[in-house]
């Protein structure tokens, strides 16, 4: 069997120059070497203790999302990536710790700043909090006929979520559950991901679409390529859930619920000047703050 080889994102394909506000957003969020915050709610402890998620989106989610927390705090031991956070210090991996790995082309990798690591603990939160919700896996479910059987080697497409979510898990279980993270300091506006759970960031591009997408390489999706204006791939599919407006890969120009991959409507790009203040999805005209990165996380920080 080929051996799957590392997977680059051209930022500029997808998200166009949205990544580094939106990373610049997520940085925000959470304070340098910041420790969870426990509480004594043990709903609100979960999303902090558990997810990694800061004191801002533990409050904002409680109070807006109070019925999906509560699902997700009830199912939190079969939940999605559940058992890859918490991270600890040992996965966020120096320089010298690459070896023979691949490393992304123009790629200068440096120690983790106590920023960085805040920034993605907190982000792969809201990551792993996203794909456990209702809404991600009711759209993965219904628009999965639009990512082709072929697309990725070596990996055999999920028919469901639930296959999906299996899928995951125990690939991830099978990698110890454990993160490799590496930062770079260079602005080449890519990120990197492949098998083993080892994904590689730059310092101003943290966000959650893109986390979203790395690890999926991490667990062994591929894509041939840079995007092409279709959700065909794994990797790209759950990153146009995440970060694009909620109906965006099952939408055919046509009407219809099957189209060519070149008549899929993907909507708009969330982009995190949105996050200035929270609005209920259901009174909001911006089809961009209907991503599901936007309709639980647009919130003052």
């Amino acid at each position: 069997m080929k051996k799957l080889s590392v997977i680059a994102l051209a930022t500029l394909g997808l998200l166009g120059s949205n990544v580094a506000s939106a990373a610049e957003h997520s940085q925000s969020l959470a304070q340098p070497n910041a420790a969870p915050v426990h509480y004594t709610n043990p709903a609100k402890d979960f999303l902090s203790s558990k997810l990694g998620l800061s004191p801002s989106d533990v409050e904002m989610l409680f109070k807006y999302h109070e019925k999906t927390v509560l699902e997700e705090f009830r199912n939190r031991d079969n939940l999605l990536f559940g058992n890859i956070v918490p991270l600890n210090s040992s996965s966020f991996m120096a320089p010298n710790t690459i070896s023979n790995q691949p490393i992304g082309a123009g790629y200068h990798l440096v120690n983790w700043d106590s920023q960085s690591i805040a920034a993605f603990k907190d982000t792969l939160g809201r990551v792993v909090f996203l794909m456990n919700t209702p809404e991600f896996s009711r759209d993965f479910n219904r628009s999965l006929f639009t990512v082709k059987s072929q697309s990725s080697e070596n990996v055999l497409i999920p028919s469901s979520y639930d296959k999906f979510k299996s899928y995951v898990n125990q690939t991830a279980a099978s990698y110890g559950n454990h993160v490799k993270a590496y930062v770079s300091d260079s602005h080449t506006e890519r990120a990197w991901g492949t098998n083993g759970l080892l994904i590689e960031f730059e310092q101003s591009g943290i966000g959650a679409d893109l986390i979203a997408h790395e690890m999926m390489h991490g667990v062994g999706y591929a894509h041939d390529g840079a995007y092409n204006g279709w959700n065909d791939n794994i990797p790209y599919y759950v990153q146009t859930i995440l970060s694009r407006n909620e109906s965006a890969s099952d939408i055919c120009d046509n009407g219809l619920s099957k189209c060519e991959g070149n008549m899929i409507n993907s909507g708009v790009p969330y982009n995190s000047q949105y996050n200035d203040t929270y609005r209920p999805a259901s009174k909001e005209t911006d089809p961009t703050s209907l991503a599901l990165l936007g309709k639980y996380f647009n919130h003052v920080s």
